[in-house]
């Protein structure tokens, strides 16, 4: 008896939707969460890692729980009814959970924070995806397996994968493979895995440039709801007719129900409504009048009295019309009176709303504008005040609408003081302005007398070993490049001003009250007696004894000490109990990590020698590592992109995209291949030396690119060069799960377990990627060690494959 195509057109169309549902909910679900996290791209990691953890826990439990309960088609129908409802309510929860934890908008979060909240939030959504890979394989297998036996299935994408079925339905409708099935049924998991891939790519397409410029993410939420619920009905054929049983009835009429309540929800502004209240809910009931996403992050208006408080990433840049005297004034005068006659002057970040007009009192020329986010001075002007308006409308200030580091590379002007309003390196994108290659590229736009201005958190009373620390990384990096460093500590924030002058190390309270007075600059707070108070020479032996003791590390693009250090200040706050298990992580460093996987390697030697079947356990192996591998190769795609161009939160779909395009062609490639081998031993492990030899040049590539930058050609082509290695690295992940599939299910016969067991081995060495490199590798060892970290694991992956492989061979 031969199946109607249809029905297995739908399934497929189904696992199409599967993969592309699961792309847009993790983007989707990870964007929002970075902005709760306030941008911090080790968010990231956490998330993503969230996600896999619970997708592996979804396709090795739940998944094979369905697929041993025989209601394939049901069941499946069923969680991905659940899957659509609770992504709705996952998007609606990732912005109110402040308000459950009692935390006012612009409060921090550490790192175990972090963890348990995105835990939480993404549990039933990914757990219920996971499931549905593990449940579809065996739904397609099921299909497949009724076909005439020697029939063509590998009309599929990926072709003919591994030879015809030779397997058979047990009485429970699942589909076991005999003695002779292997090919077959690695043929349908892979099928599966490439068509789960089809739809990941098409959704972070339609997720980048349709859905994102459209939608906000609770209507995105919905629509994928309405895909979702016409593929259910898909499944469920004729369900009103007398034959079919009662529970199809139901549920088709239940998905019908559904569907037209999300379109009703859509087409009514119920959608809209529901956008509202969990924007009102995020920001504690304040007066959100702007609400924006842009290619930088989140940007967010709060009005109160007539006065805006304008926020990137849930973190207040500007308020005006009434600023922050004391950092105003400070910020722009210390650095202004240090120098004899500032006439050309640029702000990256911070300048509207009372730095520029403070600038302006001292008779200056020319004054250049960066922002954060090059968005932000647009949105100023759509909420202007009488401070923000003067100042921008002078003809003297200069805007300029982007990235402050690009702008610096591209500009021949030469400044007499360059400020920075980055106030702490918690973000990759924030990090950027603090590190090595930074300040290097801002001597070169000094002129010969100019300085440079930054601040850090500080303290006048206590310093704390986490303070310390950030602040004698900031002095290490700035003394590296800057012949002259003098530090202004304090109670809130150190200011740093560096130069190439060493005038800067002379002026006293004295001289710059002279030179105010020279320039008849009225002031609302500084004083002559201020000032001597605030340069007093107790403060600055002060804050040197403090840090006397600590080593100044250098923080640097593509090794972002600065990130990791202001964690560990954030996590002494908002996460004590968890910060001095996170303080020792900062010994971890490449010997250690090579002990941890010589012992790690040795143990599974040993165990693989007393068992039976010692492929299977290294198999495993072989696919967590390859999962770890993953995982770190994407971050440090995503990482050096942000580091480079400081707009990942737009292009992380499209760099998450370009890897699952290679996922698929890996797979459809390497499914071609297994075609015609009767072993696939020796491709799997040239395919292990390819990952280990990419994994040793990945950072030579991003190393060599930053000082070309400049060029006006070279940044098209480096994005061009970012997606590309996506792709490459994701065609070496994804060659890699068909070849164990099929050499796995040669042991052990058995789809289900199979698939479940694989996928959930390739998650759990995603998750380890996450947390181990995402949150530690990355920021302590800095991209370079971290490549080498995942050689030394996929090194030792090799090494017990061979061994295992000799020894079943051994066996028979």
């Amino acid at each position: 008896m031969s199946i109607p195509g249809s029905m297995k057109h739908r399934i497929i169309f189904a696992l199409v939707l599967m993969g592309f549902s699961g792309l847009v909910a993790q983007i989707v679900l990870l964007r929002e969460l970075m902005v709760a996290f306030h941008g911090n791209e080790l968010s990231i990691a956490v998330v993503l890692a969230n996600w896999l953890l619970l997708e592996a826990a979804g396709a090795r439990f739940l998944g094979s729980k369905m697929s041993a309960a025989g209601q394939g088609r049901g069941l499946f129908i069923l969680v991905t009814v659940l899957f659509s409802v609770f992504f709705i309510a996952a998007v609606y929860g990732s912005r109110v959970f402040k308000e459950f934890l009692n935390l006012v908008p612009g409060e921090g979060l550490g790192i175990m924070p972090m963890f348990y909240i995105s835990f939480i939030i993404l549990l039933p959504v990914s757990v219920l995806h996971g499931a549905l890979f593990t449940s579809g394989c065996r739904l397609y297998s099921k299909y497949s397996a009724r076909q005439t036996v020697g029939g063509d299935v590998g009309g599929d994408a990926g072709g003919h994968v591994g030879g015809d079925v030779d397997s058979h339905v047990d009485g429970h409708g699942n589909s076991r493979d005999d003695g002779n099935g292997a090919d077959g049924g690695a043929g349908s998991i892979a099928r599966v895995y490439i068509w789960e891939t089809v739809g990941t790519l098409v959704g972070g397409l339609a997720l980048t440039y349709l859905l994102i410029p459209l939608l906000h993410s609770v209507s995105i939420a919905i629509v994928l709801a309405v895909m979702n619920f016409i593929a259910c009905i898909l499944l469920l054929p004729q369900f009103w007719k007398e034959a079919v049983p009662t529970g199809e009835r139901v549920g088709g009429i239940m998905l019908y129900l559904l569907a037209g309540f999300s379109v009703f929800l859509l087409t009514s502004g119920g959608a809209e409504r529901i956008h509202d209240h969990s924007v009102r809910k995020q920001w504690r009931e304040q007066n959100v009048v702007h609400y924006q996403n842009s290619h930088y992050g989140n940007i967010v208006v709060v009005e109160s009295h007539d006065e805006y408080t304008f926020f990137s990433d849930g973190l207040p840049v500007i308020t005006t019309p009434n600023p922050n005297l004391v950092f105003v004034e400070e910020f722009v005068h210390f650095p202004m009176l240090s120098h004899p006659y500032p006439q050309d002057v640029l702000v990256l970040s911070g300048g509207a709303g009372g730095v520029i007009s403070e600038i302006l009192k001292h008779g200056v020329r020319r004054i250049d504008y960066s922002e954060i986010d090059p968005h932000i001075p647009a949105v100023i002007e759509k909420f202007p005040t009488s401070l923000t308006e003067k100042e921008l409308a002078d003809d003297r200030v200069n805007i300029s609408h982007t990235d402050g580091r690009f702008y610096l590379k591209r500009t021949d002007q030469r400044y007499d003081v360059i400020l920075s309003g980055f106030t702490d390196p918690s973000s990759l994108q924030a990090n950027r302005f603090f590190t090595r290659e930074f300040f290097s590229l801002v001597t070169s736009r000094l002129a010969p007398e100019g300085i440079f201005v930054v601040g850090l958190p500080g303290s006048l009373t206590y310093m704390s070993p986490e303070l310390a620390d950030l602040n004698a990384m900031a002095l290490a990096t700035l003394g590296e490049v800057f012949p002259y460093v003098e530090v202004i500590p304090g109670d809130g924030l150190n200011f740093y001003l560096a130069s190439g002058s060493k005038e800067i190390s002379t002026v006293g309270a004295e001289e710059m009250t002279a030179r105010a007075g020279e320039r008849d600059i009225s002031f609302s707070l500084i004083t002559p007696g201020y000032l001597e108070y605030r340069l007093h020479e107790r403060w600055g032996d002060w804050f040197r004894e403090n840090i006397r003791e600590v080593e100044g590390r250098v923080n640097a693009d593509f090794r972002p000490l600065g990130v990791f250090f202001s964690l560990v200040w954030w996590n002494e706050k908002f996460s004590p109990a968890f910060n001095s298990i996170f303080r020792h992580s900062e010994r971890i460093n490449l010997p250690l990590m090579a002990g941890i996987f010589l012992a790690m390697i040795s143990i599974f030697l040993v165990a693989a020698s007393r068992i039976r079947q010692p492929l299977k356990p290294a198999l495993s192996l072989c696919i967590v590592s390859t999962g770890f591998a993953g995982m770190l190769f994407d971050l440090i795609l995503i990482f050096a992109f942000q580091v480079l161009f400081g707009y990942i939160f737009y292009w992380l779909g499209l760099l998450v995209t370009a890897f699952m395009a290679g996922v698929m062609a890996g797979g459809m490639w390497m499914a071609a291949r297994i075609k015609k081998a009767d072993n696939v031993m020796p491709l799997l492990i040239r395919l292990e030396v390819a990952l280990i030899v990419f994994a040793f040049l990945l950072p030579v590539i991003f190393l060599r690119a930053g000082p070309l930058l400049a060029l006006p050609w070279f940044d098209i082509l480096l994005r061009i060069v970012f997606l590309l290695l996506s792709f490459l690295s994701g065609m070496l992940v994804g060659a890699e799960f068909p070849l164990a599939n099929r050499e796995y299910l040669r042991l052990s016969h058995d789809i289900g377990s199979t698939a479940g067991l694989l996928y959930s081995a390739d998650l759990w060495g995603g998750w380890i990627g996450g947390i181990l490199g995402g949150v530690l590798l990355l920021p302590v060892l800095g991209l370079v060690q971290t490549s080498l970290v995942i050689v030394m694991f996929k090194v030792g992956g090799l090494v017990v494959l061979l061994f295992a492989a000799r020894a079943q061979s051994a066996r028979g």
